[in-house]
């Protein structure tokens, strides 16, 4: 066996994020316009990405800090619904404490933990992600010996400098690692060019998108995945 460290992203792979990401963007949403009603005709996606693609703009950096980018466009939001600066900040830390603890409140695939249990008497195992998911708080924190964000590497996958962070703290070689994640390009073939193994989590069914990647492996269920793990050689 040559393996020694398994790493994972998040969203995804380990639980579906879209419906997490829009039952938290309509509570704090809630919160926002029963406290602010001004508020209310700003929280338009048009007028949101506009901020967004403004502050990102003048500070690229915020492109990987999910957290912080989030909480600047509250915080423009309620300045330009006419609240003061430092009640706009306010406004801004409240509403992102109702979306960050809803971001966190997921439905795990079956087999996740009961898979995690098993390989990790075999592997290391790791986190790569570009989100801001808070393991701590979801309870599978214990689970992993490292844990590497794109906020953490300064880069997103499939940027090689988070890829090199992660097998860098892994203390592996790199063909001696497998990334498992559900993104063709940011997971499989990320990984894949840094050297790693990959396994894509196609728990969708989809047909391949990237028809020039190959050597990568597939599961659609997470109980799949301690046997093909096996098959890697």
């Amino acid at each position: 066996m040559t393996l020694k460290v398994i790493s994972f992203d998040l969203d995804d792979t380990f639980w579906p994020i879209l419906p997490v990401v829009l039952r938290a963007e309509k509570l704090s949403n809630k919160w926002l316009i029963e406290n602010y009603p001004a508020i209310e005709p700003l929280l338009k996606r048009e007028e949101i990405y506009q901020i967004r693609d403004e502050l990102i703009s003048k500070d690229s950096s915020l492109s990987f800090q999910l957290s912080k980018l989030r909480s600047l466009i509250l915080s423009e939001i309620a300045k330009r619904a006419g609240y003061k600066e430092r009640e706009s900040e306010q406004i801004a830390e409240k509403s992102f404490e109702i979306f960050f603890k809803a971001r966190n409140e997921v439905n795990l695939y079956d087999g996740v933990q009961e898979c995690l249990k098993k390989i990790k008497k075999i592997y290391s195992l790791g986190v790569i992600t570009n989100g801001n998911a808070d393991l701590k708080i979801i309870g599978l924190d214990h689970f992993f010996d490292f844990n590497i964000s794109a906020a953490d590497a300064e880069a997103s996958k499939p940027d090689q400098k988070i890829f090199k962070q992660a097998i860098k703290i892994s203390g592996a070689e790199p063909h001696e690692i497998c990334h498992v994640g559900d993104h063709p390009i940011n997971d499989v073939q990320g990984s894949l060019e840094a050297g790693m193994k990959a396994i894509w989590f196609n728990e969708k069914r989809i047909t391949w998108p990237l028809g020039g990647v190959k050597g990568h492996q597939e599961i659609n269920s997470w109980n799949e995945l301690e046997r093909v793990l096996n098959s890697i050689t």
